[in-house]
């Protein structure tokens, strides 16, 4: 048996409850809007931020395909997959993948055909990597500053 003052107390909790949800998404939306470019600035932070994170990941696979010999037959299949890594982590990444994309192109050519990649060549490539990569880099630090 339900008594009637129970059910009166129980509408108006709900409509202060449905009043104060009303309260917090107006506020919320308030904020969104006054302070919508601190919150871009924070979206902005966290996208450079991971893009950020693969540029050490590729700077550090890139030192290492520095220290191997592409005259050394031993250590090719290193090179090859350190390549491979590369690629497959700029690929992965829709920002890397279109500024990388003819870059890609001669590193799977190099996968496929590696008796012609020779220690000039694997030497040219890092460098215009490590290029490109700083690039990128500075242009991220550009973002980030608003510049």
């Amino acid at each position: 048996m339900v008594f009637p003052d129970y059910e009166i107390i129980l509408k108006v909790l709900t409509a202060i409850s449905n009043v104060f949800t009303i309260l917090a998404a107006g506020i919320a939306i308030y904020i969104f809007y006054a302070k919508r470019e601190v919150i871009s600035s924070a979206f902005r932070v966290l996208i450079n931020f991971s893009s950020q994170i693969t540029l050490v990941e590729l700077k550090a696979k890139l030192e290492r395909l520095n220290d191997l010999s592409a005259e050394d037959s031993d250590e090719m299949s290193d090179i090859i997959n350190i390549l491979n890594d590369i690629a497959g982590q700029i690929r992965g990444s829709k920002v890397f993948s279109k500024q990388f994309n003819d870059l890609l192109s001669k590193i799977e050519s190099i996968s496929e055909d590696k008796r012609r990649f020779t220690e000039p060549k694997k030497r040219a490539l890092v460098s215009e990597l490590r290029e490109r990569l700083r690039n990128i880099d500075v242009e991220n630090y550009s973002d980030m500053i608003g510049e």
